[in-house]
């Protein structure tokens, strides 16, 4: 700033010298941008996005949608899901397209789940009677698949939430099916389990992404489906 001020004096008084490049830089130069730092993303911890399955004795109704992604359904997915949507009683009246709480459960082998459940015992993180929970499940669905003429196949999934595989120690599903098409669904939590014994094939959409069953957990009359005659499925 002094040099401009001399520059502009001698240019004044008509006695002013050409300024250097250097001088010209110094004055006129644009002040450096200063460096924000990034917001963290979501997901650099460890803790889970999402709650656990809420307590059974607040489940109100449930609805369960099954889909089918098909024999390759790309890197990453699973052929079969299950989207489990829970209404508890907050006592307010039912909104269908409102649930408490919702979450997409990958079907898979059940020989990975029991391995998954071995190595969380292994460093401490499920007692014997949760492991042996899981492989008696395991054991039933594999029997089941051996010895029903009709069964097409038996799978578990875990009841988790985001970031990564994080699993709800205590929290899964079985699911057995058919090759009539006929499925069934059980809830295994710490405080018991819910039974889902009939699936519904949806009649409502068509689309390659949309659920090719349906399955309902009313034990309270909340929703009447229109295989019954009312309601909406």
């Amino acid at each position: 700033m002094d040099n401009l001020k001399e520059w502009l004096e001698a240019y004044v008084d008509g006695t002013f010298a050409a300024p250097s490049t250097d001088e010209l830089q110094m004055t006129t130069s644009p002040p450096k941008a200063v460096k924000v730092a990034k917001k963290s993303q979501k997901g650099s911890s460890n803790q889970p996005w999402f709650t656990k399955f809420p307590p059974i004795e607040r489940v109100r109704a449930m609805r369960a949608q099954f889909f089918d992604n098909g024999p390759n359904p790309g890197k990453g997915n699973t052929q079969h899901t299950l989207k489990l949507r829970v209404y508890i009683d907050d006592g307010l009246p039912l909104n269908q397209r409102e649930p408490h709480w919702h979450r997409v459960v990958e079907l898979i082998d059940p020989k990975k789940v029991v391995a998954w459940a071995v190595a969380e015992h292994a460093e401490g993180r499920l007692t014997e009677d949760d492991l042996a929970r899981y492989r008696a499940v395991a054991d039933d669905l594999r029997a089941w698949k051996e010895e029903e003429p009709d069964g097409a196949w038996a799978k578990m999934g875990h009841i988790g939430s985001p970031p990564g595989n994080h699993y709800f120690h205590g929290q899964f599903v079985a699911v057995r099916c058919s090759a009539s098409g006929e499925m069934n669904a059980v809830l295994y939590l710490a405080d018991g389990q819910i039974e889902i014994d009939r699936f519904y094939a949806n009649k409502r959409s068509r689309k390659s992404n949309a659920p090719k069953l349906h399955g309902l957990y009313d034990p309270f009359g909340a929703i009447i489906s229109k295989e019954d005659g009312n309601g909406e499925l």
